[in-house]
């Protein structure tokens, strides 16, 4: 038993180990011996006279004997006081004898993270150097509210680290605009976590040179400068692109291309004239082609299914019955041969006389499914006609290409003029760009790829027009026009009767194509009225309500294939610069 005690005691103890090791092995526990910074400050006279700075931190880590970490992050805020473009250049990271590094610069959260490992993966361990330099701009701020200067209001190492820090140096050099400007008196720094107003260990002041520490900073403790300058001295307002060369060119790229899709329009609408026809009304629709033809040939495809039904039942090929609920329920039942329509008819289903289908909520979802694919079905076998029945003559894309090439250098320049103002303010002007090519390529090539009507297709179009300049007449303008040479020739007693009645039934399912079924519907209304009632849908003493109720459950039935500062009041933090880092 007593040795059963002891295995067991055994096992526990390196249980307990292991998982005291496991726990402890975390990337951030490590610590550095010193983080020492060197800044030197100039103007740059070529870039709006933007205050920056050269940088190089020198940063000793003391890592564990154990593989447990890669090597470190240091993470630096990308906007300088989180309001200007910090402009963020990584030059080079190497060690102490100058050996490169590898790293990797990461954009993420507001941060430009400096990733330091090998390549390899391979774990560092013992005392670790780490030298990074890099370039920032923007490093002044105006102050005015509180102290009236501006400042280099600097934290230097960052209250982000989760390390301590034997010792924070920082070093600062300037160019002679600055040290014109300096009011060394009151410069100041501090030491200690956000918000603490204790100075920092160790101040050293100059014209030529300052130096600040501060030592045996615990985690998230950090040391800040603030170096008072006059103010107005130096550019405090940040980057401004109005009225530069880039934003003239790049304001202009971008109106110049919405000029191009304004042509295109022109062209897809004005282009497609080949000749100007004279539009006379037309009491009857033509013989040929179809109404579904028709529609297919003048893009008038919106209302083309009810259309088409209705004017099968017109024809008396089939007939239209009303469910027995009420509202949108519909069967549609063939009762007529039609050698013409035999093919529409079988591809929509009705194989045979007494063929029957169900549509709108009558009908299952299978059913609906179906019979939205035969429909596609019809229109595509259609369009395979027109397309071949020789109505378009192929677009010469010669202008158009040349158009778009014009583009595409329009793009280059919006590019290139988003290039340089990201340059300035590292504000993302290239998405712009970029992101619209694709949604303006396309758009441009759908409106001018339109085919263009050939003499064939433009009779059939004015033929249409003037069918719907009919419909749209007036009641007494459409009779009288009846009697003219240019209608029907019908006499009065022809007008009184059933002739005309007729001829509006006919025209309907066309005006339903044109969109003016309501308008139609009005006129058979008052017809049906004095002389009969609708025999096309049966059991419906209502025209409009019946064409109504028929086109929602149209609707229904082919939706269901597509539903699926701080001098003189300063504290450690909230400068500029600054950040922190990590274990990685």
């Amino acid at each position: 038993m007593r040795l059963v005690a002891k295995i067991f005691a055994i096992l526990f103890s390196a249980l307990t180990l292991f998982s005291a090791q496991a726990a402890s092995a975390d990337v951030n526990d490590f610590s550095f011996e010193s983080f020492d910074a060197v800044y030197d400050l100039s103007v740059n006279a070529e870039a709006d006279n933007r205050p920056e700075m050269r940088v190089t931190e020198t940063l000793v880590a003391l890592f564990p004997d154990t593989d447990q970490n890669l090597g470190i992050k240091r993470s630096i805020p990308s906007k300088s006081y989180g309001i200007n473009p910090g402009l963020i250049q990584v030059e080079s990271v190497v060690d102490e004898s100058g050996k490169p590094r590898d790293f990797e610069v990461v954009q993420e959260d507001g941060f430009t993270n400096i990733v330091i490992k090998d390549s390899d993966d391979s774990f560092v361990h013992g005392r670790q150097v780490y030298v990074i330099s890099y370039v920032q701009s923007w490093i002044i701020r105006g102050f005015e509210s509180t102290s009236a200067n501006d400042e280099f209001y600097w934290d230097i190492n960052g209250t982000g680290w989760q390390q301590s820090f034997g010792r924070v140096s920082a070093t600062i050099t300037m160019s002679s605009q600055f040290r014109e400007n300096l009011l060394l008196d009151n410069v100041s720094c501090y030491q200690g976590l956000a918000g603490s107003t204790q100075s920092c260990s160790e101040k050293q002041l100059s014209q030529d040179q300052m130096s600040f520490a501060a030592m045996n900073l615990a985690p998230g403790e950090n040391l800040t400068v603030a170096i008072p300058f006059r103010s107005g001295a130096l550019n405090t307002v940040g980057p401004r692109v109005e009225g530069t060369v880039a934003m003239f060119l790049y304001q202009v790229a971008a109106g110049a291309l919405v000029l191009v899709l304004a042509w295109a329009i022109y062209f897809r609408i004005f282009g497609n004239r080949t000749s100007k026809s004279t539009i006379v009304p037309e009491y009857q629709p033509a013989k040929s082609p179809s109404l579904i033809e028709t529609g297919i040939i003048a893009s008038k495809t919106s209302h083309l299914t009810q259309a088409m039904i209705v004017e099968l039942a017109i024809k008396k090929l089939i007939e239209i019955q009303p469910g027995d609920r009420a509202g949108n329920d519909f069967l549609l039942r063939r009762i007529g041969g039609g050698v013409e329509e035999s093919a529409n008819l079988a591809a929509l289903g009705f194989t045979q006389v007494g063929s029957t289908i169900r549509i709108g909520s009558f009908a299952s979802d299978d059913e609906n499914a179906a019979f939205a694919k035969a429909v596609a079905e019809v229109i595509s076998s259609n369009s395979k006609k027109v397309n071949a029945g020789g109505y378009f003559q192929k677009r010469a894309l010669g202008l158009p290409a040349l158009v778009f090439m014009f583009a595409l250098g329009v793009f280059a320049c919006w590019i290139t003029a988003a290039l340089q103002l990201d340059q300035i303010t590292d504000a993302g002007y290239v998405a712009a760009p970029i992101l619209s090519f694709l949604i303006f390529s396309v758009s441009y090539w759908l409106l001018v790829a339109k085919p263009r009507f050939s003499s064939k297709g433009i009779a059939v179009n004015t033929h249409l027009k003037g069918l719907e300049m009919y419909i749209e007449l007036a009641e007494k303008d459409r009779l009288e026009f009846l009697q003219s040479p240019k209608g029907a020739l019908l006499t009065t007693s022809e007008i009184a009767g059933n002739q005309v009645l007729k001829l509006y039934e006919e025209v309907l399912p066309w005006a339903i194509m044109l969109g003016l079924q309501e308008q139609w519907g009005k006129v058979l209304i008052a017809k049906y009225e004095q002389q009969a009632v609708p025999a096309f849908i049966l059991g419906s003493s209502s025209i409009s309500n019946s064409l109504s109720n028929l086109s929602q459950s149209l609707n229904a039935s082919l939706a269901t294939s597509s539903s699926s500062g701080s001098s003189g009041g300063g504290s450690s933090g909230g400068g500029g610069g600054g950040g922190g880092g990590s274990g990685v």
